[in-house]
């Protein structure tokens, strides 16, 4: 059996093995390898658009709702109530729960009540809804006090010990992929390619044009891979974006820290790719349709 805390996991949806595209349904997937056969984790059929792997637990960002599957329990245990409805983006805090999540209606955090239940409460408080629709989210990690979220509008950010916003100078064009790496914070955007920043407020554009909209950011350790809307890119942040891969709308991908040249990649529709050899070839893997997380190895 599969440890979805340190082994591959995929969120998405499954193909009848028929070979028709008939989905058998949503929900998180497993695996040791990316060449083994993927199993449900629990019977949950829940369409994940975030994971995020803490220590001895999953949580998972979902169409209806949060989740946690905890590692002891084997179960899924529903974390939203009836604030919480769409999640599209987590990161850790401390505390109980210990999670801030992005949704339609802003960022949100919570407290235990007295009946053990999380209880929801929004920070955002634009009137304006591009402004409020948090698309995704990333805790500056030289400052744990600015919480950078990616919305319908742009780069803004929230000052968790001040309560307060800062607009960016990356605005009017939705963001959807936050990241940190090789000292600087990265940002994907939907017409105007990929920024880079030092402070999360003044951005430049990284590279070269990109075609599309950016759905997903990762380093490698080596280079900086993007999923877009057709396809991955891979590049320094300093040159061109390279395409390779299937031309795809591709919406996550990652890289296993145990060979830093195997990447995995999941499109929708398309399923679940991946490359042994830093993008040289590819090869398609899992009954997969639509694939929007997934998750490499690791141990926390």
């Amino acid at each position: 059996m599969t440890d979805p805390c340190s082994h591959w996991v995929v969120g998405g949806s499954g193909l009848a093995h028929s070979g028709l595209h008939n989905s058998v349904g949503s929900g998180l997937y497993t695996a040791s390898t990316l060449e083994e056969e993927f199993t449900r984790l629990g019977h949950s059929q829940l369409t994940p658009f975030f994971v995020l792997r803490q220590r001895k637990r999953l949580a998972i960002g979902a169409n209806h709702g949060l989740w946690i599957w905890q590692r002891d329990e084997a179960r899924y245990l529903q974390l939203h109530d009836e604030t919480l409805t769409e999640v599209l983006g987590l990161a850790a805090i401390d505390g109980d729960p210990g999670l801030v999540a992005a949704c339609p209606y802003g960022i949100a955090t919570a407290c235990i009540d007295e009946l053990g239940a999380a209880r929801w409460s929004f920070h955002s408080d634009s009137p304006v809804p591009d402004e409020r629709f948090a698309n995704a989210l990333h805790i500056d990690p030289a400052h744990p006090d600015h919480w950078l979220v990616g919305t319908e509008a742009g780069v803004v950010v929230y000052g968790s010990e001040t309560n307060k916003w800062q607009a960016s100078d990356l605005a009017n064009t939705p963001v959807r992929a936050l990241l940190s790496a090789r000292g600087r914070l990265w940002a994907g955007t939907d017409d105007r390619g990929i920024f880079h920043s030092d402070d999360g407020l003044h951005w430049t554009q990284a590279g070269s044009d990109v075609e599309g909209a950016v759905y997903a950011l990762h380093d490698t350790g080596a280079r900086l891979l993007a999923a877009t809307q057709y396809g991955v890119v891979t590049g320094n942040g300093d040159g061109p974006w390279i395409s390779t891969g299937p031309r795809l709308s591709t919406t996550c991908i990652t890289s296993d820290p145990r060979s830093p040249d195997t990447w995995a990649v999941g499109a929708s529709p398309g399923g679940l790719w991946f490359t042994c050899n830093a993008g040289e070839s590819w090869r398609q893997t899992g009954h997969f349709k639509h694939v929007r997380v997934v998750l490499a190895p690791e141990e926390i």
